[in-house]
């Protein structure tokens, strides 16, 4: 059973130390400030005890969630600068709506409620899909994940993984056709725009995406000390905090990429798409990339499409998931598998060209 203490400190301060006794199980005390917070613990830890749950850490019952986010964003955020903006959106949103409350008395069902309250009130650009709540949920798994980490243990009890995610649709793939499959293809139409455009480094900003498959904001972090020239397999060292996947990749370098590189390595200082010697991070040229969808007619088309044009022509050419799954830099082959309809799709047309060849010679 549990026993509340009254007790002074040196300084004339009152304090509140709870203690728990039960049989079979190890001693358990925390001091408090108020009496109050003594006996929920005590109630808290008891319940968990005879119930046979994992006994909350000391820290949950006088930490809030504010307290835990706050911690978060200053040892963690800074060091995940391509999810930096997100995450930071995502926070203050659970900071809002959860802050207040402490770790111990955050639940699943708690989290759940809050999951719904995404669903049904709008965002900053409308109603919230199923893949933005998802993205909020994941934010707030990684704050309880630091704060599960040895270093912390503010948390014994990851209550966000038990919440379920939503169901999303299959990713949008969207890709430019090629030369090889119609005449005056997308391809070749961006291609030629993007050369013709007035700024100088778009065609070989589109060129590297199409060639590497990254995303524009790893394009737009290249720095001259990430490229690796002088081995025998050239290429691109991405560090952790250039990364969506805060994790580090080597993109290889070959054939008209790896000479695209040595070009522009002979004009550029320390960002491979900046021009001046500043040590900011260039902008993308917003402006530029759109006037070429324009002049190239290609509509329903993103930045971001170059990649998924990357890991179709990959899937085109009989790459396996795995090697798609690598190329990207996924963490699973569940994200590369979208592309395996599109490779036989790919091989329907093949084969219909073949058909479409013998029944002429047939005839």
């Amino acid at each position: 059973m549990a026993t509340i203490y009254k007790r002074l400190t040196k300084d004339g301060r009152v304090r509140y130390t709870a203690y728990i006794r039960l049989k079979g199980h190890p001693k358990q005390s925390q001091t408090f400030d108020r009496k109050a917070d003594a006996i929920r613990w005590a109630k808290q830890h008891e319940t968990a005890v005879q119930t046979g749950r994992y006994l909350l850490s000391p820290e949950a019952s006088k930490r809030t969630l504010e307290d835990l986010i706050d911690r978060y964003t200053e040892h963690v955020l800074p060091d995940l600068p391509a999810s930096a903006r997100d995450y930071a959106r995502h926070l203050r949103w659970w900071r809002d709506q959860l802050g207040s409350y402490y770790l111990s008395d955050i639940s699943p069902r708690l989290i759940d409620d809050c999951k719904q309250k995404l669903l049904r009130e709008p965002g900053p650009k409308g109603k919230r899909s199923n893949a933005t709540v998802n993205r909020y949920l994941t934010t707030l798994s990684a704050v309880y994940t630091y704060g599960m980490s040895p270093a912390l243990n503010w948390v014994t009890q990851h209550v966000v993984r038990t919440v379920r995610r939503k169901e999303e649709p299959r990713g949008r793939v969207r890709f430019l056709s090629r030369p090889v499959d119609e005449q005056d293809s997308e391809l070749e139409r961006l291609l030629a725009a993007c050369k013709q455009s007035r700024n100088p480094d778009l065609y070989d900003l589109v060129l590297l995406a199409l060639y590497t498959g990254m995303r524009q904001g790893e394009l737009m972090a290249i720095r001259r000390p990430w490229i690796r020239l002088d081995m025998d397999s050239p290429g691109i060292s991405l560090p952790a905090m250039a990364t969506k996947g805060n994790e580090d990749r080597f993109v290889p370098l070959v054939g008209e990429a790896l000479a695209l590189i040595k070009r522009r390595l002979s004009v550029t200082s320390d960002y491979l798409f900046s021009r001046s010697h500043s040590s900011k991070k260039p902008a993308f040229p917003r402006k530029s990339w759109e006037r070429a969808l324009q002049v190239a007619r290609i509509a329903d088309f993103r930045f971001h499409d170059l990649r998924h044009s990357h890991a179709s022509y990959l899937a085109m050419e009989g790459s396996t998931e795995r090697e798609i799954m690598g190329a990207l830099g996924h963490k699973s082959t569940a994200m590369a598998a979208r592309y395996a309809h599109i490779a036989n799709a790919h091989k329907v047309k093949v084969a219909q060209r073949l058909t479409n060849t013998l029944e002429v010679h047939a005839s």
